[in-house]
């Protein structure tokens, strides 16, 4: 992966920074502007994946969702899992359409989750999705319950567990 990759907590990130990440999560994922600059503060990692200088080209997160809504994830997918065991959530993963083919999600998903070390994970992503899916599954995740509702945006989703030690 050419380029440069930051890992910040979002305390540490500038306010530039938290809103270039906040530009691009907005770009990805249409209606995620409810709430955003808060649950960008509460993620436990941002990920900032610059391909040439200055430029983000690609972003990721781990996020700490609250328990409502986790609960209402697992709820909504029929998840035969119980939420309280997976305390963070694999998100927020876009890289913009001219540096897309790079393998750059993958490889950002691997190493935000490379930095988990108790707790296991769950992903959500639209069903059409075939790359978010196929990294997934490449990671050790596996498809949990059926295809639900998003509550933020109006559109199908499908959620994604893994135990820590599955992950890869």
């Amino acid at each position: 992966m050419n380029g440069r990759t930051q890992f910040k907590e979002p305390i540490a990130c500038t306010e530039e920074e938290r809103r270039e990440f906040a530009r691009l999560v907005r770009q990805g994922f249409a209606g995620s502007d409810e709430g955003l600059d808060d649950r960008i503060r509460d993620a436990k990692c941002l990920t900032f994946h610059y391909p040439a200088g200055d430029t983000l080209g690609a972003i990721a997160a781990l996020k700490a969702p609250t328990d409502q809504y986790r609960d209402d994830v697992f709820t909504k997918a029929g998840a035969p899992v119980s939420p309280a065991d997976y305390k963070l959530e694999l998100g927020w993963v876009f890289v913009v359409p001219e540096q897309r083919g790079h393998r750059i999600a993958k490889n950002l998903c691997q190493l935000l989750l490379a930095r988990v070390h108790t707790s296991s994970v769950f992903a959500t992503t639209r069903p059409d999705n075939t790359p978010m899916i196929r990294i997934l599954l490449a990671l050790g995740f596996a498809r949990t319950g059926t295809s639900f509702q998003h509550q933020r945006r109006d559109e199908e989703l499908v959620m994604f567990t893994a135990l820590h030690k599955a992950i890869r």
